[in-house]
């Protein structure tokens, strides 16, 4: 490490520098690839949740689970790669990805039916959800070994590339899910419509849409989705045992399956060919300390970072309304799996483009606190027309176009909103700050799948007028951002 040496003309310095490039390549390249089982799998998860039945308040906790094992677990592992080292941290994170992927698709697979160890199919899928987040938490080990292999003045061109892997993995993950599934639609089925779907089987009379949703919806409607699923399925009247045996085949595997794969090939590759970054003979590295309330409320006291702290969790609130219940809006709109993969896919694409070029270069030219404005307006008007397309007044295909609006939108304003707390925080607080920081969002993730689905079940446009207005109250916080002197 650079701390270590008396002279910045080192003999050793080419050959370190090297060795930092390789490994840093290295991170990259197994956060990217598992963080493609990531992007796989995140687009389809509330649509599988409602085939095996999930209340909206279920599947606002499964969507909620990996952020909570995220915030609960990130901080175990960086104290643990802090003693252990970070290149075995890594390769267990990777090998549970690899697992919890694995068995999500084996649980797929099985239909509503299936039990193991007295828990049913909806159960095992939180429990792959909650390993997946356990085993995602090493995300911290991986900034700790770019941290070890970059010095103060590369530090964030290195911490760049976690973002760069996840916008990569975003896009690409999604594109490979097209792959695995068809373009059929999902109906969401009551345990007593199941049943009566269940009684069809070997009945050849044939049914029409109107008749299905008469017969099968008579107790219970459908809901918006799933009538316009039934309408789509039964364009032409079809003989029952044909319905039944659409509508009860279990979800498609296959997205599990190589999600979990492509997280083996990235334990694979950091096992033989990653090298430790953390030195034994070096200065202990800042250590990952758990979840402190105590710091949290000491610093959102403090008006200089209150204000901002304030404006990170609101608008990671309001965002985090919009990435859970994207995939249930689509499917209100009649987008297929595959469809739906594509969309997922265009919205990594923008991702990418918005943090690495745009924002990338017109940061330095208007300064944070205009580009945090910026954003809050992109995304509050993202989020109005957005609602207006739940309520019917804009086409389901303008998400096509709005989606620009919001992902750029986000893409302004957290990068400024960092940059804003850290030029607040004094230089022996930087850390603590902005780790602050990362628990509000993690608690934003949390709260915000949990929310917004519970709100989408009243109407498809709430989540998103709430997501407004989640925004407005954070850029009213963004207004009163004042430059003050640092530390202050």
């Amino acid at each position: 490490m650079s701390t270590l040496d008396s002279s910045p003309q080192s003999s050793a310095s080419p050959t370190a520098s090297k060795v930092n490039k390789a490994t840093l390549f290295l991170v990259f390249l197994t956060v990217f690839i598992d963080l493609l089982g990531f992007g796989i799998v995140l687009p389809l998860l509330p649509r599988y949740g409602g085939w095996f039945n999930a209340s909206d308040a279920q599947l606002g906790l499964l969507m909620a689970s990996f952020s909570a094992m995220q915030f609960l677990f990130a901080p175990m592992w960086g104290s643990l790669s802090d003693r252990m080292g970070r290149r075995p941290i890594l390769m267990l994170g990777l090998c549970g990805s690899a697992c919890s992927y694995t068995l999500f698709g084996f649980v797929s697979s099985q239909g509503r039916d299936f039990h193991f160890l007295g828990l049913n199919a909806l159960a095992w899928l939180f429990v792959t959800r909650i390993g997946a987040g356990i085993a995602g938490a090493t995300i911290s080990t991986a900034q700790a070994v770019i941290a070890d292999c970059t010095g103060p003045e590369n530090r964030a061109r290195g911490m760049a590339l976690i973002g760069a892997a996840f916008g990569l993995g975003f896009t690409f993950g999604p594109l490979i899910g097209a792959v695995c599934v068809s373009d059929d639609v999902t109906v969401r089925l009551t345990p007593t419509q199941w049943q009566l779907i269940e009684s069809w089987k070997d009945q050849t009379e044939t049914v029409s849409a109107q008749q299905f949703l008469d017969q099968v919806g008579a107790e219970t409607p459908l809901n918006k989705a799933s009538k316009l699923a039934i309408e789509q399925l039964l364009t032409e009247p079809k003989s029952r045992s044909e319905v039944a045996a659409v509508l009860q085949l279990p979800p498609s595997p296959m997205p599990g399956f190589v999600a979990g794969g492509l997280s083996a090939v990235a334990l694979l590759i950091a096992a033989f060919r990653l090298q430790e970054s953390r030195k034994s003979n070096g200065p202990a590295a800042a250590g990952h300390r758990a979840f402190r309330p105590g710091v949290m409320f000491r610093h959102l006291s403090r008006p200089s970072l209150g204000v901002i702290l304030g404006a990170v969790f609101i608008t990671t609130f309001g965002f985090a309304q919009f990435e859970s219940t994207l995939s249930l809006l689509t499917q209100q709109f009649g987008f297929g799996t595959r469809s739906n993969f594509y969309l997922y896919a265009y919205v990594g694409v923008i991702l990418s483009i918005g943090q690495g070029v745009l924002v990338r270069r017109m940061l330095p030219k208007i300064g944070e606190h205009r580009m945090a404005l910026i954003g809050v307006t992109l995304m509050t008007t993202g989020f109005i027309l957005i609602g207006l397309a739940g309520l019917e007044i804009l086409p389901g295909a303008s998400l096509w176009f709005i989606l620009p609006i919001v992902v750029i939108g986000f893409s302004s304003v957290t990068p400024s909103l960092q940059s804003l707390l850290s030029r607040s925080a004094s230089g022996d607080e930087q850390g603590a700050v902005l780790g602050t920081g990362q628990s509000l969002s993690s608690l934003a993730r949390i709260l915000g799948p949990a929310i917004g689905i519970s709100l989408m079940g009243k109407s498809v446009a709430f989540p998103y007028f709430l997501g407004a207005t989640l925004i407005l109250c954070g850029g009213f916080l963004v207004s009163r951002i004042k430059k003050t002197p640092v530390g202050q």
